[in-house]
């Protein structure tokens, strides 16, 4: 083949390329576009359903949603209704079978097994309507009153638009707002005592029959939805005579929502009888069957509805924490997310990881048993005169939660508490109690120093007579400078870890807090070594030095030296092991002579 019969032929492609590109994709474009009736969803105001022989007629009533109208009066499926006209409005024939059909008998259409009626305004209906299947059974002929032209619909399509009366009704039995519920209550053959279950002002759900506890509050608003939400299966009878053979005259349970402002009141009704669960709600006089499983969803054993937890709160929404440990009174607020400062006895940072701890195990302590606040139980568990109680006070609530602490039992596997605001003491797991502080002293903050080494630009350690300063390089930050005894390149490895020695010095023993303290009984009115570093200053973060003096060693113990920030009265006693880091950076930075 030469070259010219090549590029003819490639002409002749590109040409038939050209005409199916612009005749017959075009066109099928267009048929993919096209829709049989020219209304918007939203001006559908009205719908016939004709299947089976039966019409179902639904109006759309202002503010009030779907309705349906014929042959009876009843709400109907909001979802369903909704998916059908979305269907209509934007339906597109799935093939055209013939543009104009002289006798409709031959595709089923001259008596339609589904009749669709949309109207929208004063403007005539637009009429839909469904014939016989196509040989295969995959397709389905379809033609729009008015028009002779037949076209295919899918199976799936047909499925959608063929709905009885029954299955356009809405199967819901109680519609009502959920958040608004204040009151639950659920009355059964199968208990003597009712569950009565009540929020209260403080927003806390309450268990108060068969016993007055704190309820679970996922339980309870479980149970709230799963009333709510029973739906029929079937619609058995709208006007009933005698409610005797369904079991509802005397019904096998009664669950009643209600709303403190009385927006909700609603009950729901359940019978047993011919082998059927059915139903009736205080909205409608119909009889419903239901699936068994909304009897078991409803009717529980009632100590489900206590609260596993002994606190009903989140650890993170504690904004302030007061605790009375013996005769000492310790207060800590929470700064930012675990960042507390304490502010009484002393005003100083508070041990974060303790108050975390502490909080967090109070949120998921779970409670074993629940004992009756008795004078001799409260004696029995050391709850009469608790030596420590725990005030939090909850970002969301308008009450803090008050918690005495107990005894540990003599296994030392449970312990036992007390809601200060209920009338019961938890048995518990003794866990939580590992965090419980024994004296104020243990919710400070023991670490001597908190900076964030990648913000310090000045270092600077004082020994006698010797400074040695470095500076980070405002350029290459991973760069450190020395300024003193010499300039040049510093030993960054060495800066850090020196960052990482001070990083650990915590206190193990808190000496003093007084101002004004005699400072020359710890060596720290003449320290042997002072730390100093610089950090921020730039980008908006605000300057600030951390000093730290270093004075003689404990008389007691060779182990632990006093020291001070330059900047607070506290003296404590710290391990030296960080003092080998620093005096390496001295020596190895000072020339020996």
């Amino acid at each position: 083949m030469n070259f010219r019969t090549t590029a003819l032929l490639g002409g002749l492609l590109l040409l038939l390329a050209g005409y199916f590109y612009l005749y017959e994709y075009g066109n099928d474009t267009d048929a993919a576009a096209e829709t049989v009736f020219d209304i918007s969803q939203e001006s559908v105001n009205s719908v016939v359903v004709r299947t089976g022989g039966q019409a179902t007629t639904l109006e759309k009533i202002p503010l009030g949603g779907w309705l349906v109208v014929d042959p009876i009066r009843y709400p109907a499926d909001p979802a369903l209704v909704g998916a059908l006209v979305n269907e209509i409005t934007t339906l597109s024939p799935a093939r055209t079978v013939v543009d104009s059909a002289a006798d409709f008998s031959e595709y089923g259409l001259d008596a339609p097994t589904v009749t669709i009626e949309i109207s929208a305004g004063l403007s005539a209906p637009s009429v839909l309507h469904v014939g016989d299947a196509m040989p295969t059974g995959a397709s389905y002929y379809a033609v729009a009153e008015g028009s002779r032209r037949v076209f295919l619909l899918t199976t799936e399509i047909r499925s959608r638009l063929d709905k009885s009366t029954d299955e356009l009704r809405d199967r819901q039995l109680l519609h009502i707002d959920r958040d608004k519920v204040t009151r639950v209550s659920v009355k059964s053959r199968i208990s003597r005592q009712d569950l009565v279950c009540v929020l209260d002002s403080l927003g806390i759900w309450r268990v108060k029959s068969p016993f007055d506890v704190p309820a679970e509050r996922n339980e309870t608003i479980n149970l709230v939805g799963n009333i709510s939400s029973v739906r029929a299966l079937k619609f058995v009878d709208d006007n009933p005579t005698s409610l005797r053979e369904y079991g509802l005259d005397r019904p096998f349970v009664t669950a009643t929502v209600t709303s403190a402002d009385g927006t909700v009141d609603a009950t729901l009704s359940l019978g047993q009888g011919k082998n059927q669960l059915f139903a009736m709600s205080s909205e409608f006089n119909t009889v419903y069957s239901l699936s068994p499983v909304h009897l078991e969803q409803i009717v529980r054993d009632h100590n489900l509805y206590r609260r596993v937890t002994a606190f009903d709160f989140k650890s993170y929404n504690i904004s302030k924490l007061d605790l009375q440990i013996g005769p000492e009174s310790v207060s800590c607020v929470e700064r930012s997310f675990e960042d507390w400062r304490m502010l009484a006895p002393v005003e100083t940072r508070a041990d974060d990881r303790t108050i975390t701890g502490l909080l967090d195990s109070l949120e998921v302590m779970k409670i074993h048993e629940y004992l009756p606040a008795t004078t001799a139980n409260l004696k029995k568990y050391a709850l009469d005169q608790p030596n420590v109680i725990v005030t939090c006070e909850i970002t969301d609530r308008l009450v803090p939660a008050r918690i005495a602490f107990g005894t540990v039992s003599n296994n030392g596997l449970t312990a036992y508490v007390r809601d200060l605001d209920e009338e019961w003491i938890y048995r518990v797991g003794a866990t939580g109690f590992r965090h419980l502080p024994v004296a104020a002293v243990d919710l400070r903050d023991r670490q001597v120093l908190r900076y964030k080494g990648f913000e310090v630009n000045m270092f600077e350690i004082v020994r006698g007579d010797i400074r040695v300063r470095v500076r980070r390089d405002q350029k290459q930050k991973t760069v450190w400078k020395m300024e003193e005894p010499f300039s040049g390149n510093a030993d960054a490895v060495s800066v850090g870890q020196a960052f990482s020695a001070l990083d650990s010095v915590y206190t193990q023993i808190f000496v003093s807090d007084e101002e004004g303290t005699d400072l020359s009984r710890f060596g720290l009115n003449t320290p042997s070594m002072e730390v100093t570093l610089l950090s921020g200053g730039r980008s908006n973060v605000p300057e600030e030095r951390h000093s730290l003096m270093v004075g003689k060693a404990f008389p007691g113990d060779a182990s632990l030296v006093y020291v001070k920030r330059r900047d607070n009265p506290v003296i404590s006693l710290v391990k030296n092991s960080f003092l080998a880091r620093l005096n390496s950076l001295v020596d190895n930075t000072v020339p020996k002579i």
